[in-house]
């Protein structure tokens, strides 16, 4: 690998590394703060009961939304993008959901909450990717339901007029934002459920779903970070990674060494 064509990180002394790191490390702890009162913020929104009966059909049938939190009070829905005419899932979902898909839930289960991919896709087809993928997370099919539309992670102005991560289609428009006017759409959504009635609580769309999945905040730690062309400083890690949408993010299963 040549390493001409990189902008490595200026090599200085231990003692002079230190300093900066320490100075660094005031921000580092600021931020943090900052995002435990955000958290807070978050927790404290409130919530929309849901009046629709939705239905999914997951391995053993259909099921209503209800059912998808398995007897326990909360619900994070992650909105694999899979559309009913794809015979593949998305490549960058798939990626985040390998992080956690072949692991233990444990952690979020003891604290009463499910976490559950869902896809307009089939089921026959979500099946078939589920297995080749070796997931063991539920993963439920939304087709024929308006469950997509309604939090707006399927755009279809036939169905239901064009909204994403709180803009119409006019401000997506003006901000260039083209690709999320149409079809398939990332996003995660939070629902609480007190006895039997659940309610809508959080949903978060676009890049508001990196803070969990692992691998970019991973990343971000790193001299070469998540390598995307956006990234400061320019020219830091000029074509060596897999940046969003390129086909260069491979299927959990054609990595070599899988």
């Amino acid at each position: 690998m040549s390493d001409n064509k990189y902008s490595f990180p200026e090599i200085v002394s231990r003692e002079e590394w230190t300093a900066e790191r320490k100075e660094l490390l005031k921000e580092e702890k600021e931020f943090t703060r900052q995002r435990d009162r955000l958290s807070a913020k978050r927790r404290k929104l409130p919530m929309v009961k849901i009046e629709k009966e939705y239905e999914f059909e997951g391995p053993d049938g259909k099921v209503s939304l209800l059912d998808l939190f398995e007897d326990r009070m909360q619900l994070i829905v992650y909105h694999f993008m899979f559309d009913p005419d794809w015979e593949e899932g998305c490549p960058s979902c798939s990626a985040w959901a390998d992080q956690i898909a072949r692991g233990h839930l444990n952690h979020l289960h003891a604290r009463s909450t499910t976490l559950a991919l869902v896809s307009r896709a089939p089921l026959a087809k979500i099946s078939v990717f589920k297995k080749r993928m070796r997931w063991e997370i539920p993963w439920y099919s939304s087709y024929g339901s308006d469950f997509n539309y309604d939090f707006h992670v399927t755009q279809n102005e036939s169905v239901k007029p064009v909204m994403y991560n709180y803009r119409d289609k006019a401000t997506l428009e003006h901000l260039g934002q083209h690709y999320h006017i149409e079809g398939e759409q990332p996003g995660i959504s939070c629902f609480l459920r007190i006895g039997d009635t659940v309610y809508h609580t959080y949903s978060t769309y676009g890049r508001g779903g990196e803070q969990v999945g692992g691998a970019h905040y991973f990343l971000d730690m790193t001299a070469l970070g998540r390598q995307e062309d956006w990234e400061e400083p320019e020219g830091r890690a000029t074509g060596l990674g897999a940046p969003a949408g390129s086909d260069k993010i491979l299927y959990p299963d054609e990595y070599d060494g899988h």
